[in-house]
């Protein structure tokens, strides 16, 4: 994919997902559904294969910082089998993340790219609900129910 690509690309999610200013994605490289921000990066010299995609899901509270890391390594563990994605801490910011690479930009439609990014934002607004407020202390099993519509007691290798 070359810059030209890319921009194209990025005008065609913005058409998808009902964008007041359908060039602003290909150029800022952020977008906000649901008021979930996304950044889509590209570089046509150092990664012409892929896009990078950040889903900032926002700051957490300090008093329940290790609660929200633990469970964020096991959301890592099922959604690192099921996509190309993984759960972050932003070392500037401290919000979570959602980080994915999207590949094969050969093949990859606008319509998909952007049912895939209102599934990250609806994903992010679930977590931030159920897991960033107060819900830390939830056990793993129901977040993953609340999640991924399970029931909790589904096996983490099932749901992997």
């Amino acid at each position: 994919m070359n810059h030209s690509q890319f921009l194209d690309l990025c005008r065609d999610i913005s058409t998808e997902l009902n964008l007041d200013d359908l060039d602003e994605l290909g150029f800022s490289n952020y977008l906000e559904i649901d008021d979930i921000p996304i950044a889509l990066i590209f570089d046509e010299h150092s990664n012409p294969d892929r896009i990078f995609c950040y889903v900032d899901h926002g700051p957490i509270e300090d008093s329940q910082r290790l609660d929200i890391y633990d469970n964020l390594l096991t959301l890592n563990l099922l959604s690192g089998t099921k996509t190309n994605g993984v759960y972050a801490l932003d070392p500037t910011s401290g919000h979570v993340l959602f980080v994915v690479h999207i590949v094969d930009l050969d093949q990859s439609e606008a319509k998909v790219l952007a049912n895939d990014l209102r599934s990250y934002s609806a994903c992010a607004i679930s977590l931030q609900n159920n897991l960033f407020k107060g819900a830390a202390a939830a056990p793993i099993a129901e977040i993953m129910s609340q999640l991924f519509g399970q029931p909790e007691q589904t096996p983490l290798n099932e749901l992997a």
